[in-house]
């Protein structure tokens, strides 16, 4: 009886390592990560000059942008991350600054680094990035008197060149961070914003340094121009955040971005 037990329980045990063996391996999904695609729109009009210290604001914000990009990144590993970030400067009559040089240069895509890259040379590439931003900043500051300066079309950037810098898969958050201190036109003529064909359902716009006059209730009618504005394009995601302390700005600035991770 004995005998029997064993042989039973042997065939039992030959059977389910057989089993074991022979039973495919699970295959791995080959998820793609989700991308962040940062875009910072740049207002290099008079306001650089008539706002107190505006140059060292903007690049105070646009350096913790930086970090916050470089953050993603290390979240994934270096290797894993397709994020990018670059910055973009607003089509201005008479403006003095090359556009695309600058454009060029303050672009970091992590998909076309390769990975041995990625982690050993991210000192250089900040280095590289607030050195050609600071660069950036001092050609744009080229007088001191306003009148020598024309305004930013925001407006044209939209129509122009966001369809080009937009991710349109559905793995991509985007991000459109303005630097502005008001009007998203050059001109009177708001008619043209309802010009815009292409639609940015996924887009998410935050509006920064606005700062219209606190009078004549000159806020609200800045802010609902953006707003009607967005509605027709179809930005359904934005942030409006006003001009005051640098550290509150950057906590909402952060806060956006933690709430879309």
């Amino acid at each position: 009886m004995k005998h029997k037990i064993l042989i039973s329980t042997s065939i039992l045990i030959m059977i389910f390592l057989f089993s074991g063996c022979t039973m495919p391996p699970k295959e791995k999904k080959n998820k793609f990560r989700p991308k962040h695609n940062y875009i910072i729109l740049l207002d290099l009009s008079d306001r650089l000059i008539v706002q107190g210290n505006q140059s060292e604001r903007d690049k105070k914000i646009i350096t913790e942008l930086y970090s916050l990009f470089e953050k993603k990144v290390k979240k994934e590993l270096y290797i894993k991350s397709r994020d990018e970030i670059k910055v973009v400067i607003a089509p201005q009559l008479g403006s003095r600054i090359d556009r695309g040089e600058f454009e060029d240069r303050l672009y970091v895509n992590m998909e076309n680094i390769k990975n041995i890259y990625r982690n050993k040379q991210e000192g250089q590439r900040r280095n590289d990035f607030i050195a050609n931003l600071d660069t950036l900043y001092k050609k744009a500051v080229f007088s001191k008197n306003p009148q020598k300066y024309y305004g930013a079309d925001i407006w044209k950037y939209f129509y122009e060149d966001l369809k080009v810098d937009y991710k349109k898969d559905t793995l991509t958050s985007n991000y459109l961070f303005i630097l502005t201190d008001g009007y998203p036109i050059v001109g009177k003529n708001q008619n043209k914003l309802g010009d815009i064909k292409s639609l940015y359902p996924e887009l998410h716009v935050v509006l920064i340094e606005a700062s219209p006059r606190a009078k004549d209730m000159e806020w609200d009618r800045v802010m609902g121009i953006w707003e009607e504005w967005f509605s027709k394009i179809g930005v359904k995601k934005y942030t409006l955040i006003k001009r005051g302390s640098i550290t509150k700005e950057i906590e909402q600035i952060r806060a956006v971005l933690k709430e879309g991770s």
